[in-house]
């Protein structure tokens, strides 16, 4: 059989191309075609480079999250000067051992946007994902140039972000290059900035806030932006990266899907049309897979080619799928564990767990 391979990452994990290999290695006898994905967050900026080779790393040391000096890449490519730039490189959820999201800054990642302004970039794409901030985009504006005041108008510093102070934002000294590029937000969730499906509600938790801390943490990231001319809290994916989306539109960015990107980059569709199995699959595909993350967005085109798709997943607790040729979804764990363990151990769980459906497979062909 002829088996098109498109894993996302397995956050904290596996990365894209270490889970493709993973259930490369459980098909010995098939035509395998591996496809690195990336929805916008862990593994896009990896997954660009491979389809473009032509490009460059650009490597940087910069003030990631809490002040800590970090060693991060970009991507270049000169004949367009273009940068594409991934926020879990300097502000990611897996750089850090503890959940702090009162305090962690996007700083780091402005830092990137800002050297590849000054590099001379006329296109920038930001991959939203994977962040540990909640900061509104705070630390990225500030990277630029832009100061926030307190209500004594002094300057609020970075770290930690202090959003509670903010009550004005200055832009004299956003820098000049920021005003003449294209600014792009590639990502895989359309939340806006505030409100029940926003970034405290729905991503706070995830990057350490308590369920009663939800409100408060609403309160003042809709107090932050009051402080900007433009409402754009309801754009689609302002809440995306704990904010980060939200500050990019202030720039005036314009928002595309970090799927199709990579399908774009990829030519996955091509790759696809002579295929007899998709199989994708993500660290946990669960309620939010369905709106824009990678595995669905992989299903719904293969389907558009009567190609159907096995999901294997660290976790998921879906018990339905809609209708978009996935024909089953697989846990990769076969007995109680703890998460730690699986996670040390993922790389394994998936080869044995995609052996053993493709055995079965393999004896009804």
């Amino acid at each position: 059989m002829r088996i098109g391979v498109a894993m996302d990452s397995f956050k904290g994990s596996l990365t894209s191309v270490e889970a493709n290999r993973a259930v490369s290695r459980a098909l010995a006898g098939h035509d395998v075609v591996e496809v690195p994905i990336s929805d916008g967050g862990e593994g896009f900026l990896d997954a660009w480079l491979l389809t473009h080779p032509d490009a460059e790393i650009v490597t940087q040391d910069v003030m990631s999250l809490d002040g800590t000096l970090r060693t991060t890449r970009y991507g270049w490519l000169e004949a367009g000067r273009e940068a594409v730039i991934e926020v879990a490189e300097a502000s990611g959820l897996t750089l850090v051992d503890t959940l702090d999201p009162w305090r962690y800054s996007s700083y780091g990642t402005g830092l990137q946007i800002r050297q590849a302004l000054e590099r001379g970039a006329t296109r920038i794409t930001v991959g939203l994902g994977g962040s540990a901030t909640v900061d509104g985009g705070k630390g990225l504006l500030e990277a630029l140039g832009v100061r926030f005041l307190d209500s004594m108008e002094h300057v609020i510093e970075p770290f930690p972000h202090q959003l509670e102070r903010v009550v004005r934002s200055d832009w004299s000294q956003l820098i000049p290059e920021a005003h003449h590029i294209e600014w792009r937000i590639a990502s895989d969730v359309t939340n806006p900035l505030l409100g029940p499906m926003g970034a405290a509600a729905v991503f706070g938790p995830q990057k350490g806030l308590v369920p009663q801390d939800v409100a408060s943490y609403e309160e003042r990231l809709s107090a932050f932006a009051r402080c900007f001319e433009r409402d754009l809290t309801t754009r689609p994916g302002a809440g995306a990266a704990g904010g980060v989306g939200f500050a990019l539109y202030q720039l005036g960015a314009s928002y595309v899907s970090g799927i199709e990107e990579v399908i774009r980059w990829s030519n996955l569709e091509e790759k696809l049309r002579t295929a007899d199995w998709l199989i994708t699959g993500e660290g946990r595909f669960d309620e939010q897979s369905l709106h824009g993350k990678a595995p669905y967005g992989l299903a719904r085109l293969a389907h558009t080619h009567g190609i159907p798709t096995l999901v294997f997943a660290g976790q998921t607790d879906l018990v339905a799928v809609p209708e978009v040729g996935i024909k089953a979804v697989f846990p990769i764990v076969s007995r109680v564990m703890t998460l730690e363990e699986a996670m040390q151990q993922a790389e394994r769980h998936l080869t044995n767990a995609v052996s053993r459906v493709m055995s079965i497979l393999d004896k009804n062909a």
